[in-house]
């Protein structure tokens, strides 16, 4: 009985250490799961896909908002506008694997192989989100997403390099430049390395014979789909793929790079001829002479009231500059191109021969300020430790600046710099100052007053400063400065004629 009773004891003391050791196995497993999962979100945290903040967000919210396509878990692919697209990424699936394998029979094997591909990956991928965003997403749920969003897009992309028909796509009314303003929202991406991987393991006979290795390819599709040929002839300045956290930040690379890689100043003189030149030096002449003269006599009270902000588009006109937009030549951006819209060398800001300031000409249509108000809100996302990850948001900030009233605006169109799509006269000038004060809002938003200073224009900033504070003295001083002229002259001349009046008396 003791012994049935000390061998029963042992028993269940055998059931506890095995209940115990399969407790401590699973917290174990739980534990290194969470450890891979933190390192993954560490890696990728300075690029992860996040939601816009509210107080950005709500006042343009159809700016970050997908309306045709979701990408990735932080959009309800269940909303009623976005179902067909969800029904055309299987299609595109299917259109995908036909390109390499015509035979139906083969088709389950490949997809198998994409889903191997997903799952091995699938806890950095996770990763690249908010974990609130996917802690409620199953497992199967979540690789499925990534199979079929990644297929989607690489299928389109080699559709639009290959200039193949879209016929499901251009069914739906402004599918096409829809689907080219969601695939570049920062809420609506998707890890760049798992595009990599699925475009590693499809055959696409298209691009065979070129020997592109998987990421140069992907690169030379996506930067092709944003700006042409110039844009695909870029990838070799870029980061490599694997730097690449998803298609936004791609995007952003490019368009930063391209104001430096794409951009070569000609100088005025050889373009517009000498006589040009000594017009303006001798129109500008007394200007040139009057203002640090005037600045030099001003009373010292009269000096430290002079405004410190990047002059308008009217004050610049006041002060003798003229806008020139920026050309480049070589290859254009294709206008259906979504990177086309910020022309043809984007964020260029220059000033040339000291009268002309260059900037490059800004297209306002539907894609426009999705596209700039995400690549700022890619910006604000991203750690500011490299020098590139304010450009836009600098640049919108003196654009901002610059066009701040219908004057300032009406400058601007005439000058081309900036180009209304589909609207002419007073509507015209009325919509490009609302765009700029709402884009404005956010660029300010992004970093706050020094954005400016700190940035690629800091130089260019500062010279236009310089120059409006000598023009500022000169229009405040130079009716002053006349009178008092004038009163000297006029009280020398009255003396010289008493002086002249007393010596004839004298000599008479």
């Amino acid at each position: 009985m003791m012994a049935r009773e000390r061998g029963g004891g042992m028993t269940g003391s055998g059931d506890v250490a095995v209940h115990i050791e399969h407790l401590a196995r699973s917290l174990m497993q739980k534990q290194e799961d969470v450890a891979a999962e933190e390192q993954h979100r560490t890696m990728v945290s300075r690029h992860r896909v996040s939601r816009v903040p509210a107080r950005h967000r709500d006042s343009n919210p159809d700016a970050y908002t997908p309306w045709f396509v979701a990408i990735g878990p932080l959009h309800n692919r269940e909303d009623r506008r976005l179902r067909p697209a969800e029904r055309l990424k299987v299609a595109y699936l299917n259109s995908l694997i036909s390109r390499g394998h015509p035979d139906p029979t083969h088709h389950l094997a490949v997809i198998q192989e994409y889903v191997r591909i997903v799952a091995g990956r699938e806890q950095e991928a996770r990763a690249m989100y908010a974990s609130e965003e996917v802690v409620d997403i199953a497992t199967d749920d979540f690789i499925l997403m990534m199979v079929l969003d990644g297929c989607f897009i690489i299928e389109h992309l080699v559709n639009v390099a290959t200039a193949r028909d879209e016929p499901s796509l251009h069914a739906t009314p402004f599918g096409p430049t829809q689907l080219s303003v969601d695939l570049i929202l920062a809420e609506n991406q998707m890890p760049f390395f798992v595009l990599v991987d699925l475009i590693a393991s499809t055959k696409l006979p298209e691009f065979e014979c070129m020997g592109y290795p998987a990421p140069v390819l992907l690169m030379k599709l996506v930067l092709y789909n944003f700006a042409g040929e110039k844009g695909r002839s870029m990838s070799e300045e870029l980061l490599a793929a694997e730097g690449v956290s998803h298609v936004l930040h791609l995007l952003h690379e490019m368009v930063t790079a391209a104001r430096t890689s794409w951009w070569r100043p000609i100088p005025h003189i050889l373009d517009g001829g000498w006589e040009q030149a000594v017009r303006r030096l001798v129109r500008g002449l007394p200007s040139l002479v009057l203002a640090p003269l005037l600045r030099w006599i001003a009373p010292e009270g009269r000096r430290g009231h002079v405004r410190e902000d990047v002059p308008s588009a009217s004050d610049m006109k006041r002060m003798r500059l003229e806008f020139k937009k920026a050309r480049v030549r070589g290859i254009t951006a294709s206008v259906a191109a979504i990177a086309s819209v910020m022309g043809p060398v984007p964020l260029v800001v220059e000033l040339t021969d000291g009268d002309y300031l260059v900037l490059p000409q800004l297209r306002l249509e539907f894609r426009t300020a999705p596209l700039l108000l995400n690549l700022m809100a890619f910006e604000r996302s991203a750690l500011a430790s490299a020098k590139t990850l304010s450009d836009v948001s600098a640049y919108m900030c003196f654009m901002t600046k610059l066009v701040q009233t219908a004057e300032d605006a009406g400058l601007v169109l005439a000058a081309e710099v900036v180009q209304q799509d589909g609207s002419a006269g007073n509507q015209s000038i009325e919509e490009v100052v609302r765009f700029f004060r709402m884009v404005g809002a956010a660029s300010e938003l992004a970093a706050g007053g020094e954005l400016l200073t700190s940035s690629y224009l800091c130089v260019l900033v500062e010279k236009l400063r310089e120059r409006s504070r000598s023009w500022t003295y000169a229009d405040r001083n130079y009716y002053t400065f006349l009178a008092e002229f004038v009163a000297l002259v006029t009280f020398v001349s009255g003396v010289s004629t008493i002086l002249q009046t007393y010596a004839a008396f004298k000599y008479h």
